[in-house]
């Protein structure tokens, strides 16, 4: 096996490899309906964006119970 027969076979596994995570991020970004939905909500956050302005969302309450919450309110 030659140099340039080597080199061949490289130039082709990166096209091929190239190809398929190419495939898979227009996959990802144009398949997943909920998450492509989600973006013009955090696009009206960057562009309307204050201190007096409400939140996107609502916080979740990860605790059941309020007190057990770590982090400190003051």
């Amino acid at each position: 096996m030659d140099w340039t027969l080597l080199k061949g076979y490289t130039y082709f596994f990166a096209i091929a490899i190239s190809a398929i995570l190419l495939m898979w991020y227009i996959y990802y970004l144009y398949i997943n309906k909920a998450r492509r939905e989600r973006y013009e909500e955090y696009s009206k956050l960057v562009l309307n964006d204050g201190l007096d302005d409400e939140p996107v969302e609502p916080r979740e309450d990860r605790a059941e119970n309020p007190k057990d919450q770590t982090k400190d309110k003051r």
